[in-house]
């Protein structure tokens, strides 16, 4: 083989090696712009939402949900959706330092209070109903496994709309609240279904409705919480009864 033939033979294999690259670069930038501006999974590091959703359940969002957001940024470009009451969303917490997951409970000119811990929504009371089967908090601390459990219903415009929420009884900070919110213009306000173990609206004020980047749909994937398993193991016990479980 002549040099001549040696050199375009290696200049043929650096240009393969270059179209590799830059293909595998075009490939980690879609996913980036994918995951950036149309879907992302978030791994859930509090009990705020317990019992719909748990600690360590990572949660897949569509980010399509109510517009179109800036690529590598959390600021939405487009809107074609307003959150409505029921919603699960995802928004940047007050101090900008994480995500928070939180339920939509009031819209632009709600009156939200609280009638013995049993919310009301404009003077009217959310429809509550304790559950007696728990099976559902099998899997958490002793405290929580001690809450009351409810489904609470009319959140939501769709006859059947409904979600499980837990609060005290007769104690804790959702019975003792005697604060009446009023919901400004362009903003919701959100809380969190563990109610008096969620930082919420209640707390740092409501939410810019714009701001909202995402709407949780399922739990892609969950593994316990080390805490509560009380196991020392190597890999992550995996709650399979978690995965692509919906969300509502």
């Amino acid at each position: 083989m002549s040099y001549s033939d040696k050199k375009m033979l290696a200049k043929s294999g650096s240009n393969a090696f270059l179209r590799e690259v830059y293909s595998l670069a075009l490939i980690v930038l879609v996913i980036f712009v994918l995951r950036s501006s149309i879907f992302n999974f978030y791994v859930i590091p509090t009990g705020s939402m317990i019992p719909t959703i748990k600690i360590n359940d990572r949660v897949f969002s569509n980010k399509l949900s109510y517009g179109l957001m800036l690529p590598f940024s959390e600021t939405q470009i487009i809107s074609w959706a307003s959150p409505q009451r029921g919603d699960i969303v995802l928004f940047q917490s007050p101090q900008g330092e994480t995500t928070f997951v939180k339920r939509v409970i009031g819209l632009e000119g709600d009156r939200i209070s609280f009638d013995d811990g049993r919310l009301t929504i404009n003077g009217r009371p959310v429809v509550e109903e304790e559950r007696q089967e728990r099976d559902i908090l099998s899997d958490q601390a002793p405290q929580i496994q001690e809450k009351p459990l409810y489904w609470e219903s009319g959140l939501g415009s769709r006859d059947g709309d409904g979600h499980l929420m837990l609060r005290g009884r007769y104690a804790g900070p959702t019975f003792l609240n005697r604060s009446t919110y009023v919901v400004p213009q362009g903003h919701i306000f959100c809380m969190g279904d563990n109610r008096d173990g969620s930082s919420d609206s209640r707390i740092w004020g409501t939410v810019e409705a714009k701001k909202v980047y995402g709407k949780a749909l399922f739990v892609l994937w969950s593994t316990k919480d080390p805490e509560v398993d009380g196991k020392d193991n190597i890999l992550p016990s995996l709650r399979f009864e978690r995965f692509f479980k919906s969300l509502h």
